[in-house]
């Protein structure tokens, strides 16, 4: 009982993060689930969780979508997801996920700094996408990566988080299909997933009524801060 609580605040928290930033959702999912379940049932749950969010953000601001730009991200989002779901099955995960952390602290840093900046171009959102997928199918952590690609396009922010969410969307269908290849979704997961997405959902809805009105240079510091943030917590929680 008490585990149903503290990951339904979890997933709550969840969505009010991804909605206002365009990620962070499991990073505050998977310690939370791997406290209560262990990491093997954190990823496949957090990706259930994940859809129903993502879903939920694409709709909400569907007329704001670059469906060019997802198109183009999931030319090799799409495919290496396939790859790195079958990695969830075969690499350590507290290893990748304390690696994947590190990096991401760094990039975000560099990013606060001003003294780095993706360039945007077809080869970062091809590069990104790449990166993205595999990192999505080993973690379901890709949400800093992809997001730190779409910001190059200088989108408002309810046209970014829908377009990221979008290609989320797809990325996170493959990994359920993968999962479920590999015999990782049982009912409970997909119970619990589920109760976990309605709980983002009703943080992303909160949290994507506020958002118009946030200044896109600001937005940026707060995707940056929230990442280095969310990654030092990972990677104690793992």
């Amino acid at each position: 009982m008490w585990e149903i609580i503290i990951l339904t605040v979890a997933g709550f928290a969840a969505g009010l993060l991804s909605g206002t930033v365009g990620f962070g959702g499991s990073m505050i999912l998977l310690p939370a689930i791997t406290t209560c379940y262990g990491i093997e049932v954190a990823v496949p749950m957090a990706t259930v969780a994940q859809l129903l969010s993502n879903i939920f953000r694409t709709g909400a601001g569907f007329k704001s979508i670059r469906w060019r730009k997802v198109g183009f991200f999931l030319i090799m989002a799409a495919p290496l997801t396939i790859v790195g779901a079958y990695g969830f099955v075969v690499v350590p995960k507290e290893v990748m996920t304390r690696i994947l952390c590190v990096l991401l602290t760094v990039f975000a840093l560099l990013d606060l700094s001003e003294k780095f900046r993706l360039p945007r171009s077809r080869w970062t959102m091809l590069a990104g996408g790449a990166v993205s997928g595999i990192v999505n199918g080993l973690l379901c952590l890709s949400g800093p990566i992809s997001s730190a690609v779409f910001l190059t396009l200088g989108l408002s922010p309810v046209a970014y988080i829908a377009s990221e969410a979008a290609a989320a969307v797809v990325m996170h269908i493959i990994q359920l299909v993968m999962y479920g290849e590999f015999e990782l979704l049982g009912r409970q997961i997909l119970l619990e997933g589920m109760l976990l997405g309605v709980a983002m959902v009703a943080g992303n809805y909160i949290a994507m009524r506020r958002i118009q009105t946030i200044r896109r240079k600001m937005y940026r510091r707060i995707v940056a801060a929230v990442m280095v943030i969310c990654s030092i917590w990972l990677f104690l929680s793992v």
